[in-house]
């Protein structure tokens, strides 16, 4: 009886434990349908949250060029160290490793001190600070990053961090500075094309996941590679850096020269409106851009704002051909001056030439800038016409060139003028205008009559070899007939030739231009006394132009007219392009032809004459070596490869230089030679 109720027991004990095992069994397989079946999305989330992470690749800001694809700003990337003050403190685990407990935030500031240029007292109160993520330095030096980390590793000081960022680079420091502008440390632009083509520039964030352990550690794993290094955008400028050179080297010279407060030159394709060469003064190197005064970052050909003087007369000489007011051939009376009203306008020379000229051709006006013939133009065309003539020429809005700050210029309305306003306006007071306006006008006469809009972006490439944005030849409106542009441009070479513009005649070449100075305005109103604005515009050849050029000298000390002061510096640039691109020199003009040179230059070759040749030194500098002999072309095309910059006189051979041969110079540096 015993036994059978022993044996009901285990069988009873057995059914329990068969019973609780069935149900943990239903339980397991219950909680693994839950979790693998029913919950899987959601808890496969949760993991992945807690493994994998959504990490940022800094990816560096869009290139800017020139027309050739040479590099004017980069990016590069740069580590930035930063500190989470919350952490720049010893562990537990690190206190129980040694007998001592360092003071980790001194030592840190002690040590980093010198590598970051910085104080240790201003080190220590950024790791002293309550937050959590203080930049401590942006954008550091390779070698000073390097150096840094070490520190960091070696001492095992913990909160300090590195990130990588985009630091900007200017390759050719300050030239085009105003037009490329700068960006700021955030790697945003602050001024020119870098602010205004920010968003085309910026730098994308590349954005992948990263697998991390349950202790934080980044695992490396094939399946979670690096991303591979992004495309840039790519903007191409329709500047050319080597004519971008000459004329900042000129503009440099100038100011020296003439003690000026500023000055402005453009360089510009006269039939398409291209922007060939922008420069201002005075100006700054974008790399160290907040060393420089905001005066500085004010690109001066597209936002000052000045009386042209008589460089607008031509304007006004197309306004009346075009009214059929006037030929070049039209006597007017010259009597040295001029009474309108109540005031009285004198020829710029009437100190000498007190009588004036007499009768003469409008062509002489133009060529001697007498100021007496232009007011009797003007007053015969009247207010109206003065003014929307002056707007059909683009004057008294923007030109729409893709730069921030362009200025509109002062066109007032005819019915605000009264006599003497139209007077003044036709020699070029009473209007204010922007370096980019005039030259544009200019350029209208010296293209048959199209008013073009200028640009300075060629093209903009994507990241993908995509063209999003090609530059191009746009026609605002045909301002003036073919032919009136055609009388103007040959009155506007006998300027040159044997008028007040003498002094930017280039032996060989037809050049045509106009000089120009005028009182220079008060900031209150009126004119400031005896300060002025000196001008100079003209274009080459004068038959079939292929550069206008526009120099502007703001309050030249001494001599400050137009003839004096920027004419000189049109025909040097000018001379320096035109040798450099190979441009033939006209040729009734008695200077040898490109086919004459070729005979010197095989001749040379014949006769065993030696080249000569730059010598590139292990510090980057040159050695200049003997041109005597060498012809102008053949010189220009050494003088390059050493990227140089040549300053020519007269023709034919060289006989002169200066540095003399044997000397060391930088590059960029200027080399005079003479020719005969």
């Amino acid at each position: 009886m015993m036994r059978k109720d022993g044996l009901r027991k285990q069988k009873t004990t057995y059914g329990i434990l068969f019973c609780v095992i069935l149900l943990l069994f239903v339980l397991v397989i219950g909680k693994l349908t839950w979790l693998q079946i029913i919950n899987t999305e959601r808890l496969a989330n949760i993991a992945q949250e807690r493994m994998i992470f959504e990490d940022i690749k800094k990816n560096p800001r869009g290139k800017i060029l020139d027309r050739d694809g040479e590099e004017f700003a980069v990016s590069v990337m740069a580590d930035s160290l930063y500190v989470d003050p919350q952490e720049i403190i010893d562990t537990l685990k690190e206190r129980k490793q040694s007998s001592l407990v360092r003071e980790t935030r001194t030592l840190s500031a002690k040590l980093l001190a010198p590598v970051l240029n910085m104080s240790q007292e201003e080190l220590l109160d950024l790791f002293s600070t309550e937050g959590r993520f203080l930049w401590v330095k942006r954008t550091m030096e390779p070698h000073d990053a390097e150096l840094a980390k070490r520190i960091i590793k070696e001492n095992k000081l913990p909160g300090l961090h590195f990130i990588q960022e985009s630091k900007r680079h200017y390759t050719k420091r300050g030239a085009a500075a105003q037009v490329l502008g700068f960006v700021g440390t955030d790697d945003k632009g602050l001024s020119g094309l870098e602010y205004s083509l920010d968003e085309v520039l910026e730098g994308k964030d590349t954005h992948y996941e990263t697998l991390y352990d349950a202790y934080g550690n980044k695992i490396w794993d094939k399946a979670y590679p690096e991303p591979l290094k992004q495309k840039i955008t790519q903007v191409y400028l329709t500047l050319d850096s080597k004519m971008q050179y000459v004329l900042e080297d000129a503009m440099e010279e100038a100011i020296k020269r003439t003690k000026a407060k500023g000055a402005a030159a453009i360089i510009m394709d006269p039939y398409t409106g291209e922007v060939l060469g922008m420069a201002s003064r005075p100006t700054f190197d974008p790399n160290n851009f907040h060393q420089y005064s905001p005066e500085a970052w004010s690109n001066k050909t597209i936002s000052m704002i000045y009386e042209p003087g008589s460089v607008f007369k031509p304007i006004v000489a197309c306004m009346g051909m075009a009214e059929q007011m006037i030929t070049p051939d039209t006597i007017f009376q010259d009597d040295g001056k001029i009474q309108v009203a109540d005031r009285t306008i004198h020829n710029w020379d009437y100190k000498w030439e007190y009588k004036g000229k007499g009768k003469i051709p409008f062509r002489e006006v133009i060529k001697n800038s007498i100021n007496t013939g232009m007011v009797q133009l003007g007053l015969e065309l009247g207010a109206h016409r003065l003014t929307n003539y002056s707007k059909r020429f683009g004057f008294g809005e923007p030109t729409g060139i893709e730069l921030p700050g362009e200025e509109s210029g002062i066109l007032y309305k005819a019915e605000d003028m009264y006599k003497p306003d139209v007077a003044t306006m036709a020699i070029g007071q009473g209007i204010a205008v922007t370096p980019i306006q005039m030259l544009r006008a200019i350029c209208a006469i010296a293209n048959g009559g199209e008013l073009l809009q200028p640009y300075i972006i060629k093209k903009i490439v994507a990241p993908n070899g995509d063209v999003i944005r090609q530059g191009e030849k746009k026609v605002i409106r045909q301002v003036i007939s073919k032919d009136t542009a055609s009388k103007m441009r040959t009155m506007m070479e006998q300027v040159v030739e044997d008028g007040g513009g003498k002094s930017a005649a280039i032996k060989g070449y037809r050049i045509a231009g106009k000089t120009g100075t005028a009182e220079k305005l008060a900031e209150k109103g009126g004119y400031e006394k005896d300060k002025y604005i000196a001008s100079f515009v003209g274009f080459v050849p004068a038959d079939k132009p292929m550069y206008a050029m526009l120099v502007m000298i703001d309050n030249p000390q001494g001599a400050f007219y137009g003839s004096q002061v920027c004419a000189p510096i049109f025909r040097d640039t000018l001379q320096q392009i035109l040798v450099a691109k190979g441009i033939q020199p006209y040729s009734g003009e008695g200077l040898p032809s490109f086919e004459q040179l070729e005979q010197v230059e095989t001749k040379s070759v014949k006769n065993n004459q030696p080249v000569p040749q730059l010598t590139l030194l292990p510090d980057g500098k040159i050695k200049l070596p003997d041109f005597k002999g060498v012809d102008m072309r053949r010189a220009a095309g050494i003088i390059r490869q050493g990227r140089l910059r040549m300053k020519p006189h007269g023709s034919g051979l060289a006989y002169k230089q200066e540095p003399k041969a044997g000397s060391v110079v930088a590059e960029g540096e200027t080399v005079e030679i003479w020719f005969k």
